[in-house]
This record gives structure tokens, C-alpha cells and sequence, in this order.
């Protein structure tokens, strides 16, 4: 199980997996003129809630004014965001009623993201990335690689994944990089309006 490090700011991001925590740390950078969000990575969604109650423990706790939770829709956002929604409560934290909203009580404010974004019912971090260059040239080759490969027999249970990284190894800029370098290098233009619901949340941290 993973374990919280030590608080070391008042805002922490909490994030599923090292792939998201890189990124989100880039995408903090690059959006907040301060470097003042902690980001850490809760390990996988099951481990959320206990990730959360030995953050509790931590002797700046009481400092801390902003929490966001992020993770993946995967197949279902609804559920994705009960789970989140439940960790919150079952910590007595200010639990959000949509994704992409802040709420507040008395001591602190909390949000809750759940990916690609606030109108898709499911996916990952990885097509909100995708989305992001829908109209590269570059698609056409890789969604034919991708059906070429699916002929031949493979399943490709992860596609998103698939299609990310062939999409990265098609440019010599980005072959071989982790989602979050992409990220720094602009692969996935930073100002892209599918990119604002996320943007406003880690602005307004």
C-alpha cells in the first residue's frame, strides 16, 4: 500500500499512479505561477481511503486548505466518482457533488477530477491527452498501425495506451517519453480548450 509523504505545502493534489503523478506535476508548473501544490500519488483506487487516513496522521494536516483527488473513469465515470465521493466522506472530508467543482467548508476546500473530463461517461487520462491532438495527420497512421495489429491476432486490452505512445513514437520530438515529459515538451498543447476543465481546477487550488 502506498504511503503519504510528509506535507510539505497547504494544497495537495492526490493522484492515481506514477504515470498521472508526473504529469500532474508538469501541468502544475506550468499552469500555477507558484510552486506550492503537493502532488502525491495514492497508488491504485482501492488504496484511496486508507491513503487518506494516514494523511490525517500527519502533524501539518491541520494546515492544509486545498485537497483534489484525481483518478482515471476508466469504464464508468459514475462510478468513479462514488468511489472517490465515498473515500471523502468515510474521512469527513467536504465531499464534492460533481467532478470538476470545488466545494468548501469551514477549514478546507476540495475537488474532485475524474478523466477524460466532466461530459464523458468513461476513459482515461491518456484519451483526454489523445483528445487534445484529434486533428494531427499523424492519426490516420497510427489508427491504421492499430488495426493492422488487431488483425494479426492481438487484443490490445489497454488502447488508449496503444495509441498514445504510437502516436509519440511517430514524432521524433516524443518517441519513448512518459506522458508527463510529453506534457513539458507541448506534445499535448497546454492550451487546449479540451484542457480547461482541468486547468481551472489546478488554477484555482
Amino acid at each position: 500500500m502506498s504511503e503519504p509523504e510528509k506535507i510539505i505545502h497547504k494544497k495537495l493534489l492526490l493522484v492515481e499512479g506514477k504515470d498521472a503523478y508526473h504529469f500532474f506535476c508538469h501541468a502544475c508548473n506550468f499552469y500555477r505561477e507558484d510552486e506550492d501544490v503537493q502532488v502525491m500519488d495514492f497508488g491504485g483506487i482501492t488504496e484511496l481511503t486508507n491513503f487518506l487516513k494516514l494523511l490525517a496522521n500527519d502533524e501539518s494536516y491541520d494546515s492544509v486548505d486545498t485537497i483534489v483527488i484525481a483518478r482515471d473513469a476508466e469504464k464508468d465515470a459514475k462510478v468513479a466518482k462514488d468511489s472517490i465521493q465515498n473515500s471523502m466522506a468515510e474521512v469527513n472530508l467536504p465531499v464534492p457533488e460533481k467532478s470538476f467543482e470545488y466545494t468548501v467548508n469551514d477549514t478546507m476546500k476540495t475537488a474532485l477530477m475524474i478523466f477524460p473530463g466532466p461530459k464523458q461517461k468513461n476513459g482515461t487520462l491518456e484519451d483526454l491527452c489523445l483528445s487534445t491532438i484529434e486533428n494531427d495527420p499523424l492519426l490516420e497512421c497510427v489508427n491504421g498501425y492499430l488495426e493492422c495489429v488487431k488483425a494479426k491476432g492481438e487484443k490490445l486490452p489497454r488502447i488508449h495506451k496503444n495509441k498514445l505512445h504510437c502516436f509519440m513514437a511517430g514524432k521524433d520530438e516524443s518517441v519513448g517519453m512518459p506522458i508527463g515529459l510529453a506534457f513539458k515538451a507541448k506534445v499535448w498543447p497546454p492550451e487546449h480548450p479540451a484542457l480547461e476543465p482541468f486547468k481551472g481546477i489546478v488554477q484555482d487550488m
